[in-house]
């Protein structure tokens, strides 16, 4: 054989070798970077699918498989090593309780934690006669029908996918009781400005929406929000056995549960708030309440409530959800020495 002609064909198969290896190396940079992103059921940021060696059962299982440590001080809530004091993640607990507060919120709350004095905990128990009539309040709302009708969509929407395609997709929201605590807090708070960060189907900024309409209809919602669409056409979207995580129905966009007859009190913008934050910040005069969805990382939270601070009123709240994830609520109340909660394990609150 000429010896030209084999060094050319060696060159060629090493330049193939090489190729295909750069392509699995991003193919694993774009799947720890999703680690980042997937931890639990209700997390409503959106992800890109996630192959796992075997196909698992159920959505649980498949992200309990996912690493301990997703990023700097975030931790995989489902992993069976997950410890709740590495993110001072204790349900009900009040933290820095001792700190004097006018919050609005924090008054109606603070009943509930004397009761409890010791402890400075308020019970789960104590949350569900105000959330049943919270609830009751809630449907007696004008078009608040038409919120519970999408959810219903929504819920079938994915059940047939994860059945039509064997992967796991999930509905992209908090659950009812939290966006029930989210109405109970506005409806005490009363703000103005409401700045949220993640959306997805928008079951959280629906209730809010409510809320502000039965206070009077004088507050807005401005939120943030990449949303994860559905795409039939794509077959990334469709990949048996995948992690997809939350998703939006095809054709529908980010908060589209919120009632038509108020979507005028919602200002939505799509993209990462890391670059869309910063300027919406600047742009408003005051911040009453700012409620963080989006990536649950805690460099990013702190982040955005650095950012939010920079406006927040006296009197106003942070809130972050998914708190199990990491300490970025408890560390950010800590520095300010501002009273913090924990709802349920779900929810903290910052009270300014």
């Amino acid at each position: 054989m000429n010896p030209f002609r084999a060094l050319k064909r060696i060159v060629k198969n090493s330049d193939q070798k090489l190729e295909k290896l750069n392509e699995l190396l991003d193919l694993q940079r774009s799947q720890l970077e999703q680690l980042q992103k997937l931890v639990e059921v209700s997390n409503r940021m959106p992800l890109e699918p996630l192959q796992l060696q075997k196909s698992p059962s159920t959505f649980q299982e498949a992200i309990s498989r996912i690493p301990l440590l997703l990023a700097e001080k975030t931790y995989n809530t489902s992993h069976p090593e997950y410890d709740a004091n590495e993110v001072r993640n204790f349900p009900g607990r009040v933290f820095n309780g001792n700190v004097a507060s006018k919050n609005r919120v924090y008054q109606a709350l603070k009943p509930f934690i004397e009761k409890n004095n010791e402890a400075r905990e308020v019970p789960d128990f104590y949350w569900q006669p105000i959330l049943s009539d919270v609830l009751d309040e809630v449907k007696a709302i004008p078009h608040a029908s038409q919120v519970f009708e999408r959810k219903t969509f929504i819920e079938d929407y994915v059940a047939d996918l994860s059945k039509r395609y064997h992967a796991h997709y999930q509905a992209g929201w908090v659950n009812m009781e939290d966006a029930l605590f989210l109405y109970w807090m506005v409806r005490q708070l009363k703000p103005k400005t409401i700045v949220q960060t993640g959306v997805c189907n928008g079951l959280s900024t629906a209730l809010m929406t409510l809320a502000l309409v039965k206070n009077g209809s004088e507050g807005r919602i401005h939120v943030i929000d990449l949303p994860p669409i559905f795409d039939s056409q794509d077959p990334a979207w469709t990949v048996k056995g995948n992690v997809y995580g939350v998703v939006i129905p095809e054709g529908k966009s980010s908060g589209w549960i919120v009632p038509d007859a108020y979507r005028d009190l919602v200002d939505v913008q799509c993209g990462d708030a890391k670059q869309l934050l910063p300027p919406l910040v600047d742009k408003l005069a005051s911040i009453d309440m700012f409620y963080h969805d989006s990536d649950h990382t805690y460099n990013h939270m702190m982040f955005e409530f650095n950012e939010a601070k920079r406006k927040i009123t006296p009197g106003g709240l942070i809130v972050g959800d998914d708190i199990s994830w990491n300490a970025s609520v408890w560390d950010f109340a800590d520095r300010y020495c501002v009273p913090s909660y924990n709802y349920k394990g779900a929810v903290g609150v910052a009270f300014f």
